[in-house]
């Protein structure tokens, strides 16, 4: 179950980079603003790459040939992306898998500093299979065995 809340909440947040991106994209008149969005919403899958994968070229090619409004323009909707990213992202997956903001965004920060890029999917994974060991008694059951020699 906690796996399709993590599918989920992952499918929340690439559709929250598109339309972010569209809006962003209408705004600068940018031809095919539709298509782009969906393109990097779907690049927003890759863990650090993601959207600056498309958008730090098309960024850098757009100052390079002269066009200072769209680089400009880019550029803030590059951070704009980011910020409302690393703003969301926390509440959006614990709401999804059924965790706490603050627990989750650690599971990520841990798993990423222990396992990289891997660890942003092991991270949660782990503290949803650590939060079902509690809930289902685990602890208190290995406990008790450890201090009467039985279970109850």
């Amino acid at each position: 179950m906690a796996l399709f809340g993590y599918l989920r909440a992952q499918f929340i947040m690439i559709s929250i980079t598109a339309f972010v991106v569209c809006i962003g994209l209408l705004i600068l008149r940018v031809d095919s603003p539709v298509t782009y969005a969906i393109l990097i919403g779907l690049v927003d899958l890759l863990p650090y790459l993601g959207v600056g994968t498309i958008l730090i070229p098309w960024l850098v090619y757009a100052f390079m040939t002269g066009n200072f409004a769209l680089g400009i323009g880019l550029s803030i909707l590059y951070g704009v992306v980011l910020v409302s990213r690393q703003l969301i992202e926390p509440k959006v997956l614990a709401t999804s898998v059924g965790l706490d903001p603050l627990p989750t965004m650690i599971s990520l920060f841990v798993g990423l500093q222990l396992f990289g890029v891997l660890g942003l999917i092991i991270g949660p994974v782990s503290l949803v299979v650590i939060n079902a060991v509690i809930k289902a008694g685990v602890f208190h059951e290995l406990r008790d065995y450890i201090m009467n020699g039985k279970a109850q």
